[in-house]
């Protein structure tokens, strides 16, 4: 659905990567953080990879 590098901004790219199974990377300041997996879950707030939770308002999501 997304292509590689595709940033998943709004709450619906997110839940689209997430029913998709789409693998994602978590970007905070410019750098990689998590090379990522598929989202486990999110909030208003959170996006949980591989156990990880990441600040939404932190944090940058693209697909892998």
């Amino acid at each position: 659905m997304f292509r590689s590098g595709f940033a998943l901004t709004t709450h619906e790219h997110l839940a689209a990567a997430k029913f998709n199974q789409t693998p994602v990377v978590a970007w905070q300041d410019g750098e990689i953080i998590d090379f990522g997996g598929v989202i486990e879950k999110q909030d208003d707030h959170t996006v949980t990879i591989n156990g990880m939770h990441y600040v939404k308002a932190a944090c940058e999501f693209k697909v892998r």
